[in-house]
């Protein structure tokens, strides 16, 4: 069978041209992967500072829960005073009512 010179060098010509686009593809993607690579390192930096700031408001956040669990303690100490407030004014209206004696009525029993 007989090839042609152009028949050669057309399929040369493809295979290398194959090649080419094949190799042009990993040139891309491996290019694509160092930008990553160097984005991911960025961001991770970024986000580490971020990180920082948030665990440095979290320990505020919790500095202030821990004001706020003694500021609730006093007011349930207070509102137990309060009780006993209540509970001796209460007595002390029944002794004053006892010392005034009943209400006066219109029309005296007999």
């Amino acid at each position: 069978m007989y090839v042609s010179v152009e028949v050669i060098t057309m399929l040369a010509t493809a295979a290398t041209l194959l090649v080419a686009i094949i190799s042009g593809f990993g040139w891309m993607i491996n290019r694509m992967d160092a930008r990553f690579a160097a984005q991911d390192v960025k961001y991770e930096a970024r986000f580490d500072r971020i990180d920082a700031r948030f665990e440095r408001i979290d320990a505020r956040f919790e500095r202030i829960d821990e004001r706020f669990e003694r500021i609730d303690e006093r007011f349930d100490r207070i509102d137990e005073r309060f009780r006993e407030v209540q509970l001796e004014i209460t007595e002390v209206k029944i002794a004053v009512a006892r010392l005034e004696g009943p209400t006066p009525r219109l029309l005296s029993a007999r």
